[in-house]
């Protein structure tokens, strides 16, 4: 039987696809990039645009910048994948489940197959949504939603999918198709010849079905036939493990070389396996994504086919011809000049050009002939012919305008002339005084001016004798501006000099002899950059390089390729004859076949995946609600991505947050990171939009968010301010009346005490005049005691016989005398000023101790005036000895003890 030879595999033999070197841009994801697993199974993609595989270890998750691995429960290895919406279901060995984002938008597993892993043996191969249920295939059954709900089928499944919103299923003993709750064999169809169907695939309302060895297959109307294009053929022993069809393009995984490409509506065909771009040979998986990019899932990492990419690349990404100078279209052939030397290629086949096996430093096309620069060679190419120079280390070469028989060279050495002979071009002398290397040279076209510039010693302008063989003058043209030390590149752009340097563009002012920054220019492409080359095509578009990535500009539509491919200092671009564009790599060249932006039928989406806050500790995820920072961790990251899968086209990113005094957007960075610190309280939103390679704007992604005030400015501490505040009030207010009161008392106390000061000063001058008037009375008794002993002695000194009558006399003035000394008014004013003064003490005396006598009370009195007992005792008209005995006698009536003080008692009495 034919039937297996006929195939729509290829449309050309083997030796035709090999004849293409120009590939196609394959992106390698090996297990070191995204590291997990070494194998990847099925393939998804969720309604962000984010890739989920399969993988050994787990979930593996890519959104365009980041890997994630979400492991599984016991660490199982996962067979299959697919997304719904927010849910990310996946099959594995021994169970099944899904992944839902939580709050944060962070994936959280939940376990759909309960303990039936631990019953029986369940390898999950594939998953399949119909409507809302999702159907979990296994060996040997089909599990709908959960494990709750099984499906009963034909045992030793194959291989199962979802055409046409249908569920079919193969195995060993048929093709069926899900009618009501049963698979329903299909009729006409004989299973010895799809017994291996590795897929089953929508075309024209028709299944096409992909076998492993036995070839492709259409059915319809019951019926099954061998799917077949006139001329095609396919290779003996080739085994498909997988396909994947998107619109007409066909995609065949093999398990032992690579993927066969076919575009079914152009009968053309492409294969890719490891000597062309991809890292594995073996193709598990292949899926189509919103791009059209092709997925391959390998037995060892991941690779993606930008199948939409306008660039096509030389010999596969890691070209064996090295790193990509130079190029130039030289008589239908395309030259490539490299850091291993010069290649041509001719009718599709590269061949290298011997004694060139160093570095080519320069291709330059100068009246119909190619001179080639290079570090240890210099040569001619006319036509066939080859003519080889004593010289090396040429830059470039230039047509002076003024002297079409002279060519100027720029070496490492400086300026030399090349002279036009009938034999051809020679070397010639050396322009004397320009020992400048010219890794940068041009020339004016009126004045023959040379503009000459390397790292070292900057940019310079020469201008050369008559005769060519010396510098007449020579200026430098470095400035604050433009400094020494790096490279610039000089090309002339809408007919005048432009000299692009990382500082930005600068054009020549011939009237004021200065450089000047080209200010429309920038203003043209992408305003004050850091420019690395820069040159005008024949259909006036400017290419340049900024930032690590080519550059093209129309003056309406600005797009950029080969991110981070290029080679620093070396940028170069060529044209070829059907317009194409070559570009120089670090890997070889890119050949841009189509530089009209593409009509993509996704707009490029920005995700903010990550929010770390404060020192890290703290971190959100892209669907994380409104949430409120802490003023301790008012520092704040955003991790974002696009989901565009094609680093060599650059896509940039513009940020603004809003609430932060920013009024602009920022301008286009390739950073996917930006962080904010410090910032104060206050509500803000995140913004971040990108743009494409092609120049177009994308969607715009929001992120809001609250920085809390500090505790101290807080709501609460607000309140508790207030109520301070009140409290404080409050305080001095009870303060202040307190204050009042006490005030009101102290004076009062005042008062009370000038009052009893004046009442003390009274007491005690009415207490000095007591004593002054008992001393007076003191007085007045020892005055009247000295009468009365002089009377007594006149007395004595009489008889009787002479003075009878004086005798009496004088016994009556000594009785006058004793009563006026025993019964003296003043004693009786002196008790009564006393109590008065003194509170009635004498009284207070007198009815606590009415058994105390009148002398006995006077002494009282006496002693609670603090008077001494030689003070007393006249008083008394006693002697001092009385006195003591008195006050003891006083002591034993008043009951006090020894160790008691007299004086004190009646002190406080």
């Amino acid at each position: 039987m034919r039937k297996w030879l006929l195939t729509l595999m290829t449309v050309a033999t083997l030796q035709t696809m090999a004849q293409t070197p120009w590939q196609r841009a394959v992106v390698n994801h090996s297990r070191q990039s995204y590291h997990s697993g070494n194998q990847n199974w099925q393939i998804a993609q969720s309604m962000e645009g984010w890739m989920y595989f399969a993988n050994n270890n787990g979930l593996l998750e890519y959104d365009g910048a980041n890997w994630n691995t979400y492991p599984l429960p016991g660490n199982t290895k996962v067979r299959s994948v697919l997304s719904v919406g927010d849910t990310i279901y996946v099959g594995a060995l021994g169970q099944f489940g899904c992944f839902v984002r939580n709050s944060k938008g962070k994936l959280i597993y939940h376990d759909l197959s309960g303990q039936i892993g631990q019953k029986e043996q369940v390898n999950v191969w594939h998953i399949h949504r119909i409507g809302n249920d999702i159907y979990f295939q296994t060996d040997g059954t089909f599990y709908i939603n959960d494990y709750q709900t099984r499906l009963p089928s034909h045992p030793g499944v194959h291989y199962s999918t979802v055409v046409y919103n249908k569920l079919y299923l193969t195995s060993s003993k048929s093709v069926s198709v899900l009618v009501g709750q049963q698979f329903v064999p299909l009729s006409g169809i004989d299973i010895r010849e799809t017994s291996d169907i590795v897929a089953i695939l929508p075309w024209q309302q028709q299944l096409l079905m992909v076998t492993s060895q036995k070839g492709l297959y259409l059915y319809g109307n019951n019926r099954l036939q061998p799917f077949t294009l006139e001329g095609c053929r396919i290779p003996e022993g080739l085994q498909l493990s997988c396909a994947a069809l998107s619109g007409s393009t066909l995609a065949l995984g093999t398990l032992r070389d690579g993927v066969i490409l076919l575009d079914l509506a152009n009968r053309t065909v492409d294969r890719i396996s490891t000597n062309n771009g991809l890292q594995n040979k073996t193709v598990l998986s292949a899926s189509f994504d919103a791009d059209q990019n092709l997925w391959l899932a390998l037995d060892n990492g991941l690779d993606c086919i930008q199948l939409q990419s306008p660039l096509r690349f030389l010999n596969s990404r890691q070209s064996p011809i090295g790193s990509g100078n130079c190029s130039v279209t030289y008589q239908g052939k395309l030259y490539f000049g490299t850091n291993q030397g010069l290649y041509v290629m001719a009718n599709q086949q590269i061949s290298f050009i011997e004694g060139t096996g160093s570095q080519v430093l320069c291709l330059d096309t100068i009246g119909g002939q190619l001179f080639c620069g290079g570090r240890q060679f210099f040569l001619n190419i006319n036509g066939d012919r080859i003519t080889r120079y004593a010289n090396r280390g040429v830059w470039g070469v230039r047509r002076l305008g003024n002297h079409p028989d002279v060519l100027l060279t720029g070496s490492y050495w400086g300026l030399r002339l090349m002279r036009q002979t009938p034999q051809g071009w020679t070397m010639a002398e050396e322009v004397k005084g320009a020992d400048i290397s010219a890794k940068t040279f041009y020339i004016e076209d009126v004045t023959d001016a040379v503009w000459v510039a390397n790292k070292e010693k900057g940019l310079y302008r020469l201008t050369l004798s008559d005769n060519l063989q010396s510098v007449r003058t020579k200026k430098c043209y470095n400035s604050a501006d433009l400094p020494k030390g790096d490279n610039v590149h000089i090309a002339k752009i809408d007919g005048e000099m432009v000299i692009a340097s990382r500082q930005g563009l600068f054009r020549y002012d011939a009237a004021h002899d200065q450089l000047v920054r080209h200010i429309a220019l920038e203003k043209r492409l992408s305003g004050t950059a850091a420019y690395t080359y820069i040159y005008q095509s024949p259909d006036d578009q400017i290419w340049y390089a900024t930032d690590g990535a080519m550059h093209v500009s129309d003056g309406k539509l600005h797009r950029s390729y080969l991110n981070d491919c290029l080679m620093a200092d070396f940028e170069s671009v060529s044209f070829t004859n059907h317009h194409q564009a070559v570009i120089g790599t670090e890997d070889g060249f890119a050949l841009l076949e189509n530089q009209q932006p593409q009509d993509t039928a996704r707009i490029i989406q920005p995700y903010i995946r990550r929010i770390v806050i404060g020192n890290g500790t703290d971190t959100l995820y892209y669907k994380a609600a409104s949430p409120q920072i802490k003023w301790a961790n008012n520092s704040i990251r955003f991790e974002y991505s696009a989901n565009s899968y094609d680093p060599t086209q650059t896509v940039r990113f513009s940020y603004w947050l809003e609430g932060s005094g920013e009024r602009n957007w920022s301008p286009f960075t390739r950073l996917h990171i930006k962080e904010y610190t410090n910032l104060p309280e206050g509500h803000y939103v995140f913004h971040v939009k990108v743009v494409t390679s092609d120049g177009s704007e994308g969607g715009i992604t929001s992120f809001e968010f609250t920085v809390l005030p500090p505790w101290y400015r807080s709501w609460w501490a607000y309140t508790l301010y207030i109520i301070g505040i009140l409290a404080a009030l409050y305080v001095m207010y009870l303060r202040i009346v307190q204050s009042s009161q006490r005030l009101i008392r102290e004076k009062d106390e005042k008062i009370e005490n000038l009052e009893e000061e004046k009442l003390e000063i009274e007491l005690r001058a009415r207490q000095d005049e007591l004593v002054r008037s008992r001393m007076n009375v003191v007085r007045k008794n020892e005055m009247l005691q000295e009468i009365k002993k002089t009377a007594v002695s006149i007395n004595n000194g009489l008889n009787e016989e002479n003075l009878p009558a004086i005798k009496r006399r004088v016994v009556r003035l000594i009785g006058q005398i004793d009563t006026n000394i025993e019964h003296d008014e003043d004693l009786e004013a002196f008790r009564s000023e006393f109590d008065s003064v003194h509170h009635n003490f004498l009284k207070t005396l007198g009815e606590r101790f009415p058994q105390l006598s009148h002398k006995e009370k006077m002494l009282c009195a006496y002693l609670r005036m603090n008077l001494m007992s030689k003070e007393i005792a006249p008083l008394l008209n006693i002697s001092i000895r009385g006195v003591e005995i008195a006050r003891y006698r006083i002591r034993q009536k008043l009951g006090l003890e020894q160790k008691e003080s007299l004086t004190d008692f009646l002190q406080s009495l």
